[in-house]
C-alpha cells in the first residue's frame, strides 16, 4: 500500500466503529424495554463509546449510521431531525469529553453523557416528535426522567467498559491477537 490513504489504523477505527453502529442497532431494537411511549434501552452506549474512544466525529457518525439502519430495518422512514438528534448524542459527548478539564472521570463521562442525551434526545428528538408526529410537550416532558435513568446507567456501564485494559488496548489497536509465550 505504498501512497494509500489508508492506514492500518484507520482501518481499526473503522471496523470498531462499524462494531459499535451494529451493537446499537441491536440495544435498541432487540434489547428495549418498551412502556409505550417511553423505551428503555442501551442504544446509545455503543455511541457514547464512539465519542470517547474516537472523538466527535466517530460518536457523530456511529449515532447517525446505526439510526439510519436500524430504522430502514425496523421499517421506519428516515427522519432526518431524528437522525441528527441521534448523531448530536455522539458529538455533544465526545466535545465535552475532549474538551471539560475535569479529572475525575466519573464526572467528565456524566457531563458528556448527559450534555449529548440533554441536546439530541430531549431537545431535538423532542422537538422532531413535536413537529413530525404532533406529541404534545406535556408527553414529551415524560422522556425527561427516561433520559436521566438510561445516562445513569450508561455511566455505570462507561466506567466498567473504560476500565477493562483488554477492551481498550483492542480498541486503540494495541491487542495483536497472539498470545504470549
Amino acid at each position: 500500500m505504498k501512497d494509500s490513504h489508508i492506514t492500518r489504523g484507520g482501518i481499526r477505527r473503522l471496523t470498531v466503529c462499524a462494531l459499535l453502529v451494529a451493537l446499537s442497532i441491536l440495544f435498541t431494537h432487540v434489547f428495549t424495554v418498551s412502556t409505550g411511549f417511553l423505551r428503555f434501552n442501551l442504544g446509545c452506549l455503543p455511541v457514547l463509546l464512539a465519542a470517547i474512544l474516537f472523538g466527535p466525529g466517530a460518536g457523530f457518525a456511529v449515532g447517525a449510521v446505526a439510526d439510519m439502519i436500524g430504522g430502514v430495518l425496523a421499517g421506519y422512514a428516515i427522519n432526518p431531525l431524528i437522525t441528527l438528534g441521534a448523531a448530536s448524542i455522539g458529538l455533544v459527548a465526545g466535545l465535552v469529553w475532549k474538551y471539560l478539564p475535569a479529572r475525575n472521570l466519573t464526572l467528565r463521562l456524566s457531563c458528556g453523557a448527559l450534555a449529548g442525551h440533554l441536546v439530541g434526545s430531549v431537545a431535538i428528538n423532542s422537538l422532531a416528535l413535536h413537529l413530525f408526529y404532533n406529541y404534545p410537550w406535556s408527553v414529551l416532558a415524560a422522556r425527561i426522567p427516561n433520559t436521566l435513568a438510561v445516562t445513569v446507567a450508561e455511566v455505570l456501564l462507561l466506567r466498567v467498559l473504560l476500565a477493562n485494559r483488554a477492551l481498550m488496548q483492542a480498541a486503540q489497536g494495541g491487542f495483536t491477537g497472539r498470545r504470549a509465550s
